[in-house]
């Protein structure tokens, strides 16, 4: 591939062709010329001046190439290939003179030059680049700029446009338009000199087939850890038993992802897959699906791939162990205090916490009394991730028996029952 030079290269290659492409067809017998690449607007016009000149005006990316070969990195991060800067050239070739006629010859001679040599090829690119070749001397040492070797050939064309584009180009360069055509080179591919890793050569080819069996899940249902039975739109706590339903969810090797954790379920069925929550899982919305681990033949060792599931999304609501009032104030008959509220499991020490009350047996010539305290910020250097209990600063609360749940990123722990009525968690604040 090309190296940085592949631009000056290619104009000083073009440069060189038409001036010897002039001298070719004897030119300089009728008048004296120069064949220069230079921007229109710093050529001095003097007398007795004939000139030609060529002029790189833009530079746009070949889409083709550009897409043919995209970067990659490896999981960690080193560089295994890389993507080629693919460039279009685009020139304006222009001719000057302060002798009449003189500017038509030059153009005519420059495009049939063009027209004759639409293609740079690879022994005239590198007899141009060698040493002693047409770049100046403090670039011969990089002068083998690979521009003959790249896949693609250098090619010129012509390009046709109408007034309208041409007056925006010679505009563009603050000088009067002069008699000029126009033309595009394709492709320069210039590849990055940046380290690639190279893996080592494969010593084992191995073919594994297994067809995917697409699990699907349909719902989910839910037990206490205890005796019971399986329901549908029981609410899911901590400690409970899932079952979840589907379709072909037995595989080689079957695993029920809950959030960031996997289990391995304690029944398996075509259909069926029967597991218990983690402790370790956290209250709020939670979602679940089957992965089915492919067990490979020996003698690989590689990690087995995987397939996963649709992931049914659910509310894990927190559960109770335990509530206390302390430190316990009086003020106009209004208590302000601390309520600990302790868990059967973890909560995140960034989720948002707030704990419930609802008065119990409240008299019959009021509503009852309802309460909402946000939980007090975990203390520690460094901050706790996450704890089984949290306080609750509580003011102006009237004396009495309360109903206590806890709130965790929306999800609310449950009431005991007691013939039908709610019968705890419950605190007293007295």
């Amino acid at each position: 591939m090309s190296n940085a030079l592949a631009i000056a290269s290619v104009t000083a290659i073009l440069r060189d062709a038409l001036h010897e492409g002039l001298i070719n067809h004897r030119v300089d017998s009728l008048f004296s010329f120069q064949v220069t690449a230079q921007p229109p607007d710093r050529i001095a016009v003097a007398e007795d001046f004939n000139r030609l000149n060529l002029f790189l005006y833009r530079v746009t990316p070949n889409l083709g190439w550009t897409n043919a070969q995209l970067p990659s990195r490896s999981p960690s991060g080193e560089r295994i290939d890389s993507q080629f800067l693919a460039l279009d050239l685009h020139y304006v070739l222009s001719s000057m003179s302060t002798v009449d006629l003189h500017a038509e010859i030059l153009l005519g001679y420059g495009m049939q030059v063009l027209h004759e040599k639409p293609v740079l090829g690879r022994d005239s690119i590198r007899t141009a680049l060698g040493l002693g070749g047409i770049l100046p001397d403090a670039f011969q040492q990089l002068a083998p700029s690979s521009l003959a070797d790249q896949f693609e050939q250098i090619k010129i064309t012509p390009y046709y446009t109408d007034l309208e584009e041409i007056t925006k180009i010679w505009t563009a360069m603050n000088t009067p338009m002069r008699m000029s055509a126009l033309y595009q080179v394709t492709t320069v591919l210039i590849d990055s000199r940046l380290s690639r890793r190279a893996a080592l050569p494969v010593t084992q080819r191995s073919l594994f087939l297994r067809p995917l069996q697409g699990p699907s899940l349909t719902r989910i249902l839910s037990k206490s850890d205890g005796p019971g039975s399986f329901e549908p739109l029981r609410p899911i706590i901590h400690g409970d038993i899932l079952r979840l339903e589907g379709h072909a969810l037995r595989g080689d090797v079957t695993i029920a992802a809950v959030g960031e954790f996997e289990v391995a379920p304690m029944e398996v069925e075509g259909g069926q897959i029967t597991f218990t929550l983690p402790l370790a899982l956290h209250p709020g919305v939670q979602g679940v699906g089957v992965r089915h681990r492919i067990a490979k033949n020996p003698p690989s060792t590689e990690e087995m791939p995987w397939e996963t599931s649709n992931v049914l999304p659910f509310l894990l609501r927190p559960r109770i162990s335990n509530v206390t009032a302390s430190n316990v104030t009086f003020l106009n008959s209004l208590a302000a205090g601390t309520l600990t509220v302790s868990l059967t499991h973890n909560v995140g020490g960034r989720q948002r916490t707030e704990v419930l009350l609802n008065e119990r047996n409240p008299p019959d010539d009021r509503p009852a009394l309802a309460y909402t305290f946000t939980a007090t910020p975990l203390a520690g250097d460094p901050l706790p991730s996450e704890a089984n209990s949290r306080d609750f600063e509580f003011q102006n609360v009237k004396s009495g028996s309360y109903l206590v749940r806890i709130r965790v990123d929306g999800a609310e722990s449950t009431l005991e029952m007691t013939g039908g009525t709610f019968s705890g968690p419950a605190v007293s604040i007295q």
